[in-house]
């Protein structure tokens, strides 16, 4: 059996990744291509499939460390979680405000008003963006508003910059929901916030205040009014440090999709 070429290789190893719609780790992909052709050079599999995967070879992604997908497979497999992000931020729901009446928003409403908050209120960013629907493109959802804190000029002590994310929801009936997603942010953000209405139920909320004291996620209520929404902080979040694999998966995506948000936001 004669030497697979480079290109051969790299053909190769996109067919093993057809057949696999989970997605293979780069070891077994090499061992797969040289156990079936194990006349070619252990180390000229490798050096291909390097050159394969390093070169941002269309069509494949990175979706782990040492993990590849072939992009139509991971398109699929998010677009059940971007299209409830659609929906939620796009879906108009009838809420119940303090004084017993009924108004009806969408989750957007709500998402500037938060950022502004989330940068001159609190002061926990210098500056912050809404994003909301699946501007991320990946089945971890998208945060609602993603902000960032960088030195100022005037500040004495320099430190690198820290992404905040945060989720939004209108339902004082999705809790859960919010607080799951929430904690998904924190593979690539610092600090994370969840921001519930407040009229989510004593029980609901007590439990919530509990989570996010465990896992260090900030928790902040508000009004049921777009004009005067008066977010208030309960918990505040505790800062980590994110993976830096998936912080910097985030950001290409945004860049990707969001150009002028990348640049307001990291800039």
């Amino acid at each position: 059996m004669a030497k697979l070429n480079r290109q051969q290789i790299q053909a190769k190893a996109r067919e093993l990744l057809e057949d696999a719609p989970q997605g293979l780790r780069w070891a077994d992909i090499l061992k797969q291509i040289h156990s079936a052709d194990p006349e070619t050079p252990m180390n000229s599999v490798q050096g291909a499939l390097v050159a394969l995967f390093n070169s941002g070879a269309p069509g494949i992604t990175k979706v782990a460390r040492g993990t590849y997908q072939l992009t139509k497979y991971q398109d699929a497999q998010a677009a059940p979680a971007l299209a409830q992000d659609q929906a939620s931020a796009s879906q108009p729901v009838q809420v119940q405000t303090s004084s017993h009446g009924k108004v009806t928003y969408l989750e957007s409403d709500f998402y500037d008003s938060f950022a502004e908050w989330l940068a001159v209120g609190a002061e926990a960013v210098n500056v912050a963006v809404a994003l909301g629907g699946s501007v991320l493109k990946g089945k971890w959802g998208t945060p609602d508003v993603l902000g960032i804190l960088k030195p100022r000029t005037q500040d004495l002590l320099k430190f690198e910059p820290q992404i905040v994310s945060a989720e939004i929801k209108i339902d004082p009936n999705q809790p859960v929901v919010a607080f799951g997603q929430a904690v998904a942010y924190r593979l690539f953000s610092h600090k994370s916030y969840i921001v519930v209405p407040g009229t989510t139920s004593e029980d609901d909320l007590g439990r919530l205040k509990a989570l996010c004291s465990i896992h260090g996620v900030g928790l902040v209520t508000f009004t049921l009014n777009k004009d005067a929404p008066d977010y208030t902080e309960i918990v505040l979040p505790v800062q980590a440090s994110p993976d830096m694999f998936y912080a910097n998966q985030m950001a290409r995506r945004l860049l990707d999709a969001q150009p002028e948000l990348f640049n307001k936001l990291f800039s």
